[in-house]
């Protein structure tokens, strides 16, 4: 009985964390997929034998994943101006997560994802406790819940309760949510975190359920900023409550982690040969980069007007068009952090001898370089600490070959031309004044880039540190 009861409580548990579709918010609010991101991030270094699986657009694409989970975290809009803004009231999942919860498994919703209609308030209720009612309220907005964006203060109504271990209270500049619709009558409430004098349920912004199904379940209304994932109060509270919701001991500090300060990597873009959609490709980069929580990035659309960052990406081309000034180049020149180079950027500045001599190692010229046709092929890898863990993978992209320079390099990627008949280097390092760089001739289409995310993400990392 003694090793049947230790078998099971060292099972792996698997946590699925769902983000839902990009929103009208601004940037570093309301950031689901980032959401996901960092907390697999987070939840694989700091807990044991726990898989994390994240879902994006709102549900996996294949619902029969959930049926491992020991939880399901929710990071989505919410419902008070569609219903289907809400991912959970999309076709039948309702009736899908339902099925869970009979079973026993957790749910967390998370800031916007608390949202629910009045119609299905004992499911909710059920099976987390509360939800922000957009309903029932007075004219003309009908919200019986409340929003307040302040810098605050938490406190704790429930101290001992395992989901607030080794959190103190903290202050915090946060868009909550407060008189949160609980049952009038619910011995099983735990309210866990709150933000201001008064009736704690009134004022709960965190809560939690134990149902007589076994599961777990909870609400959080912050989550607003992206930036409050760097304060270790907040991160502790929120990495306790997945936890707890997956029936994983908290240990008595609370799950710790790290976060360290994040890398600033600037895009500098803009411009490109006219087959070159610079638009879609820079934002697939802040698409690929951000799912590293240690990447910041800032995209600039003039080359003149270059700051201060960690990395400067290049994604620019100035085809047909004047030079960088002296000025410019001068910044250029002076940029004391590390370097990437992605594709067409290698063949920029032709008239500026500096640019191929330190900021490549390979460049587009003309007569002499080329590209296979747009299409499918097969990149190959080389080990390295970029490549560490990474498979060969398909793309779909413009196979570059011929491209001039003579220092020696050893690729990290490579893939075989129709063209040449040989194997081309696709992705390589090399220093930077002080610094690393990172260069891949791969990154034609925005699908090139989602297609070579891991190897560009990882060597954008790796030449930040």
């Amino acid at each position: 009985m003694i090793a049947l009861a230790l078998s099971i409580l060292l099972q792996e548990k698997t946590i699925a964390l769902v983000a839902g579709p990009l929103d009208s918010h601004p940037i570093d609010t309301h950031e689901y997929e980032k959401n996901v991101h960092l907390l697999k991030h987070l939840l694989e270094r700091s807990l044991q034998n726990v898989k994390v699986d994240v879902h994006l657009g709102g549900w996996p694409a294949d619902p029969a994943a959930l049926d491992r989970a020991d939880t399901i975290v929710i990071t989505s809009g919410g419902s008070d101006r569609k219903l289907e803004d809400h991912p959970l009231y999309v076709g039948d999942r309702l009736g899908q997560l339902e099925r869970h919860m009979k079973r026993g498994c957790g749910v967390m919703f998370f800031h916007w994802s608390t949202f629910h209609p009045a119609a299905h308030h004992d499911k909710i209720t059920e099976w987390c406790g509360g939800y922000f009612d957009y309903e029932t309220g007075p004219a003309p907005r009908k919200w019986r819940s409340a929003i307040s964006t302040a810098d605050w203060t938490t406190s704790l109504p429930t101290p001992d309760h395992p989901v607030v271990r080794g959190v103190r209270p903290f202050k915090v500049k946060e868009e909550f949510y407060f008189k949160i619709r609980f049952r009038d009558e619910d011995p099983r409430l735990k309210l866990l975190l709150a933000c201001k004098d008064g009736d704690p349920r009134e004022n709960a912004v965190m809560w939690a359920v134990e149902r007589a199904d076994g599961g777990r379940g909870l609400g959080f209304t912050g989550g607003h900023f992206t930036a409050n994932w760097w304060n270790p109060d907040f991160r502790r509270l929120v990495l306790n409550a997945i936890a707890w919701s997956a029936k994983i001991e908290v240990p008595a500090g609370g799950v710790d982690s790290e976060l360290p300060p994040r890398k600033r990597v600037l895009v500098v873009t803009g411009h490109h040969h006219p087959a070159h959609d610079w638009r879609a490709t820079s934002l697939a980069l802040i698409h690929v980069l951000e799912r590293d929580p240690r990447l910041k990035v800032d995209v600039v659309e003039n080359p003149e007007k270059i700051g201060p960052c960690d990395v400067l990406l290049l994604n620019y081309n100035n085809w047909k068009t004047p030079g960088l000034s002296d000025e410019a180049k001068a910044k250029w020149l002076a940029h004391d952090g590390a370097l990437a180079v992605i594709h067409f950027a290698n063949g920029a500045f032709l008239d500026w001898p500096a640019y191929r001599e330190k900021f490549t190692r390979r460049a587009w010229v003309e007569p002499g370089s080329g590209h296979d046709p747009f299409g499918a092929f097969r990149v190959e890898l080389k080990p390295h600490e970029i490549t560490a863990g990474l498979a060969p993978f398909e793309t779909q992209d413009e196979l570059y070959f011929k491209q001039a320079g003579d220092v020696p390099l050893e690729p990290l990627a490579f893939a075989r031309s129709t063209v040449t008949k040989q194997d081309e280097p696709m992705a390589w390092t090399f220093e930077f004044g002080k610094h690393r760089a990172f260069q891949t001739v791969l990154g034609h289409a925005d699908v090139s880039i989602q297609k070579a995310a891991a190897l560009i993400r990882r060597g954008v990392a790796w030449s930040a540190g």
